[in-house]
């Protein structure tokens, strides 16, 4: 072992000195392979390590029991008083000579076997030492190949004279003999194999029982409807049958690897092809599962209600990825597990190559613009923005596996070979959470009809009751319609919060299951620490270094950048709705936590980005100078815009939804931005007010601590009515309508004597300044017909004329211009 760690110790070293010297040349990828194929395996020494611990453990503690029984007899006389006290009678002399010979030779027996213990426990340890610093060499040697092997050419490139050998190189892959030694390793197993029959007939039953599972699964789509029978059950019911039935195929796979790995018959190509359908029957459940889920009347189809044209075009790509996809990536890792080496050759390749394009291909019809299963998406998306940037991400989807293909090409088969399955796990991660969010999706539509039918008898009471009360009172119930519509867009508005709260919820998990998948290629990124664009100045200690900015600190601060946009964009909606469900603030207190919240956002990004270029704060004094100069000139209006907006955030004189008086303008506030707030008026135009206005100016809030608001109706009935009456018949109609606060009370009062009129007016109140308007329409023409009822006249203006009497008053009267009388004439009167 000392001359393996030797071994191994020397070629790491030679590596870092290689590629010291001369970076990474060409072939040296396969030159580090080759020394890591020699060193043994990081799994068989840690199981060599858990064997030595297991020896220790059982050795230690038979040394203990030794011990123990050695100071037990280590005198003769003690142990010979405590074995006659269970005896009946004395030991004679002739025996207790002879029991003192036999402790003495059990004494040195158990000396003899302790000491052998110690050399045994000594012994292991050493080799214990031994084996952890071969398994942390071969750790160093296994960070040193990751951090430098993805970046280094393992191959030649291809050639047309190297394609030569490929007939030589296929025929030494597919020869009979492999595979007529992995048939016999099949029969061996299912002779001497408990498992593999009896594995084999569950998979034979479920084979035969697989067009039922699909009727079945057909018949719950059929079930489906749009009454509150509804249940989501039966699509959780269809989806365990969708993935049953899938898994039959992957399963007689993974069972015939797994039975080919464990048999003691195999060789080499029968351990690489038992490697090779383990890894293959995932990506065949994978893609049985995904066209499984496209069937007509399936899942897709009846419970997600996603358009059957798309599910068509599904399932011909994914027939055709299949029998294009699988037979390659079989020959690729039969050719892989044999030797990695063998990736380099022309077979191994060649394989690759064909897999690549099976990939691109189907990608390439599946996300077309126009002809994709996305083309809504990317013709008629409201957003222009979305629409552009789905081209470039159609780009970057079939680019992604055409450009592993050209590494391959050039010489990477290695690298390509390790991104392609990080790049299969990551699309089928993708695949998984569309299918998880359009699940979330059918639940809540479920709900949502529920809820709605839930609603329906209770609305129809209602309109029942208002309907009775409508006949005694000839009014017509608009109450009612506007509870009905307020009801339902509750219903409405809850589904879309909890549709954007899944949609965080997924972006989530998408970013973190992204970065679980390409962990292992991370390492590989510490590469780009060696590449320095530029020095900055730091103090470090006390004294001034120059620190280095590298590649990899630029893409970090990218990443930050990157982070921070979507953050601001993303993080403020999902803490709105988390206070909306879980706390009872008020919709200004929600914005305001909110609007810091994205504050706090842009400056930590801000921070972060600027530190990671190098940016020292000593070094932005200038900009705090022109900062400051900017201030004291043109900027000091923004700064004071600013200053006010956060003075409003936290003192909250105006908040979100606050109904306000500016000048001459009243309106609801809709939006508190850094240097202006938004008012939009009753007639939908918005009013930017700068923030500096409500801080310095006087500002008429008529729901700053109470929405409660006064409702002034002023009339004037003719001289002469009952005012009594009319009093009481004012108060009646506040007291009857539902607005109107019973605290305080409505109130009528006989106000004045006026010039055509006597004045009355009518004090009340309601709880919202949103209810005014209706309020004092409602009331008005509830007046108006009591009144009207009561015999109670509204006074009309009147008006004395005087006529100057001083000088004679000309009269004259005129003919109507036709014969026909006028009306306020008596026929043959003129």
């Amino acid at each position: 072992m000392g001359r393996l760690r030797a071994r191994m110790a020397g070629a790491l070293e030679d590596a870092r000195e290689t590629i010291a010297i001369g970076g990474l040349s060409q072939d040296l990828g396969r030159v580090l392979l080759e020394q890591r194929r020699l060193f043994p395996d990081r799994k068989r020494l840690a199981r060599q390590l858990d064997a030595l611990g297991r020896e220790q453990a059982t050795i230690g503690l038979q040394r203990l029991e030794h011990r123990i029984e050695q100071r037990r007899i280590d005198d003769p006389d003690t142990a010979l008083r405590a074995l006659s006290t269970t005896a009946s009678t004395m030991p004679t002399p002739e025996q207790t000579e002879r029991f003192h010979g036999l402790v003495q030779a059990r004494q040195s027996l158990l000396r003899g076997i302790v000491e052998r213990e110690d050399q045994a426990l000594a012994q292991l340890a050493t080799l214990t030492q031994a084996t952890e610093a071969l398994v942390s060499l071969r750790d160093d040697y296994d960070a040193f190949l990751d951090e430098h092997l993805l970046w280094a050419r393992s191959a030649a490139p291809v050639g047309i004279a190297s394609l030569g050998a490929l007939p030589e190189q296929l025929a030494r892959v597919l020869a009979p003999d492999g595979w007529r030694v992995a048939g016999k390793v099949l029969l061996y197993q299912a002779r001497h194999s408990k498992t593999f029959l009896p594995a084999l007939c569950m998979l034979g039953v479920l084979l035969a029982i697989r067009g039922r599972l699909i009727a079945r699964i057909r018949q719950l789509g059929t079930r489906l409807g749009e009454s509150i029978t509804d249940r989501f059950e039966d699509s959780l019911h269809a989806g365990a049958l969708t993935l049953l039935a899938a898994a039959i195929w992957p399963l007689l796979l993974g069972v015939t690897g797994w039975q080919m790995r464990i048999s003691p018959e195999g060789n080499d190509f029968s351990h690489a092809l038992a490697q090779a359908l383990l890894v293959l029957a995932w990506q065949l459940f994978y893609l049985r599962a995904l066209r499984m889920i496209c069937l007509p009347d399936g899942l897709a189809d009846a419970h997600f209600r996603w358009p059957e044209q798309n599910l068509r075009h599904l399932r011909a790509e994914l027939d055709r990825l299949s029998w294009v996809f699988l037979p390659a990536a079989l020959l690729m890792l039969v050719v892989y597990y044999l030797n990695p080496l063998y990736m380099g050759l022309e077979i191994g390749r060649v394989s690759f190559l064909i897999l690549v394009a099976s990939l691109v291909l189907a990608l390439y019809r599946l996300f077309h613009p126009r002809r994709g299963v996305l083309r809504d998406f990317s013709a008629h998306h409201e957003r222009v923005a979305l629409r552009r940037s789905y081209l470039l991400a159609f780009i970057a989807v079939v680019a992604l596996p055409l450009s592993l293909g050209i590494l391959a090409l050039m010489g990477y088969p290695y690298t390509a070979g390790m991104l392609l399955p990080l790049l299969l796990q990551t699309a089928w991660m993708i695949a998984t959470l569309v299918v998880l969010r359009a699940f979330v999706l059918r639940w809540l539509r479920v709900a949502r009809r529920r809820l709605t039918g839930e609603a329906a008898p209770d609305r129809r009471s209602t309109d029942a009751e208002t309907r009775r009360e409508s006949d005694t009172r000839s009014v017509e119930p608009e109450t009612n319609k506007a509870h009905d519509q307020a009801s339902d867009v509750d219903i409405l508005a809850l589904s879309d919060t909890s549709r954007k709260l899944l949609d965080d919820a997924i972006l989530f998990a998408g970013v973190v299951l992204l970065l679980m998948i390409w962990s292992d290629v991370f390492p590989a990124l510490r590469l780009l620490q060696d590449v320095v664009l530029w020095h900055h100045p730091s103090v470090v200690g006390g004294e001034t270094r120059a620190l280095p900015v590298t590649l990899a600190d630029i893409g970090l601060a990218l990443i930050y950048l990157l982070a921070t946009l979507v953050l601001v964009k993303r993080l403020p909606a999902l803490t709105e709705i988390i206070l909306l469900r879980h706390t009872r603030l008020a919709a200004g207190s929600r914005y305001a936590a909110t609007t810091l919240t994205s504050y706090a956002i842009v400056i930590l990004g801000i921070v972060l980005v600027f530190d990671r270029i190098g940016a020292d704060w000593s070094e932005l004094q200038w900009l705090v100078a022109a900062l400051g100069v900017g201030v004291g000139f043109g900027l000091q209006e923004i700064v004071a815009n600013f200053v006010s907006g956060l003075i409003i955030l936290f003192e909250r004189p105006v908040r979100i939804g606050d109904v306000i008086t500016v000048g001459d303008t009243d309106g609801t506030v809709t939006r508190i931005r850094i240097r202006a707030t938004t008012i939009r008026n009753w007639d939908g135009k918005e009013l930017l007010v700068p923030n500096k206005e409500f801080i310095t100016g006087r500002l008429l809030n008529w729901s700053l601590s109470d929405q409660t608001t006064r409702i002034l109706i002023s009339l004037g009935i003719a001289y002469g009515a009952n005012v009594p009456e009319a009093m009481r018949l004012l108060e009646e109609t506040a007291r009857e309508d539902a607005n109107v606060l019973r605290d305080p009370a409505p109130s009528v009062i006989f106000e004045s004597f006026g010039d055509n009129a006597l004045i009355l007016v009518l004090r009340c109140f309601v709880a919202s300044v949103d209810l005014r308007v209706e309020t004092i329409s409602a009331l008005n023409r509830s007046i108006n017909d009591r009144f009207s009822k009561a015999g109670i006249q509204i006074a009309y203006p009147q008006r004395d004329l005087h006529l100057d009497a001083i000088g004679p008053l000309r009269i004259e009267l005129c003919k109507p211009t036709d014969d026909r009388p006028r009306a306020d004439q008596e026929p043959g009167h003129s």
